[in-house]
């Protein structure tokens, strides 16, 4: 009798853990892990196919509408790993995750190149293919980017004027530092080179953009792009009639700036009013 309760008794114990196993799995499948931060996923645009990342905030509700920021990194994250062009933010993320309540993308800009034609395109299409994956609220699109990519983030603001509610340059301009290649000059869109060619290119871009609010973060002691561009497009925006300029100005800070920006709750307390018009 004793050994039949026994045996009974482990049937018992192993069912409920295979129940509770299975539990495990289930709900496990629904949650993403620490590995899983930045989802892995890819565009077709032109016969080429591009990798990029998406960040998810934590608990995230897919049945609301949640503001999507295309991130543009810099010159040293160029590449085809589909890996390094998060690094920019994601020691921010991790040690501020409160002050990332959207969706990120991170796509990749190749070597050689920079955030203009075939790269522009292939990130407007990861933006885009995210925001109808996920629920994306489209009047919530934020466009942000760290020094080659905050030069980006003023040129496909010109080239898709009514796409984003917001900018966010970092370390970034519209004047270029050193010379311009005639092959180079062939992907910058007709907007962009429109705006390079007027007698007052701050002026250029103030007119297109002066209705959208723009937060620029700059340090002081720049040695790679020099702080007084930001400035200037700043005082641009303001004399065009911007009614929301913001500037931040990194005291004994040079180029690496990224970091600190993002550290800044004000700015992410910024972003979360910000919305196109209806």
């Amino acid at each position: 009798m004793r050994n039949s309760f026994n045996i009974l008794f482990r049937k018992l114990v192993f069912g409920l853990f295979l129940v509770l196993l299975l539990l495990f799995v289930a709900c496990k499948s629904n949650v993403l892990t620490p590995d899983d931060k930045f989802l892995t996923r890819s565009v077709t645009v032109g016969g080429q196919t591009y990798g990029y990342r998406i960040y998810l905030p934590p608990n995230i509700d897919l049945t609301q509408k949640i503001p999507v920021m295309l991130y543009l990194h810099g010159s040293n994250r160029r590449g085809e790993d589909n890996q390094s062009q998060v690094e920019d933010l994601a020691d921010s993320i991790k040690w501020y995750p409160e002050n990332f309540p959207f969706i990120i993308v991170f796509p990749q800009c190749r070597p050689d190149t920079f955030w203009a034609g075939p790269m522009t395109d292939q990130a407007i299409a990861a933006l885009d293919q995210t925001v109808k994956e996920f629920n994306g609220d489209e009047r919530r699109l934020y466009l942000a980017g760290y020094s080659m990519g905050g030069f980006g983030t003023w040129q496909t603001a010109l080239t898709y004027p009514n796409k984003f509610a917001v900018l966010v340059p970092v370390a970034g301009g519209i004047e270029p530092v050193g010379t311009i290649s005639e092959e180079d000059r062939k992907l910058l869109s007709q907007q962009v080179i429109m705006a390079a060619a007027a007698p007052d290119p701050y002026r250029a871009y103030t007119q297109a953009l002066a209705k959208t609010p723009v937060w620029v973060v700059h340090g002081a002691d720049d040695e790679a792009v020099p702080v007084e561009g930001a400035r200037k497009i700043v005082a641009a925006l303001k004399a065009a009639g911007d009614k929301d300029v913001n500037y931040t100005e990194l005291e004994g800070v040079g180029h690496g700036s990224v970091a600190i920006a993002f550290a800044d709750n004000k700015l992410a307390e910024w972003l979360k009013k910000q919305e196109l018009p209806k």
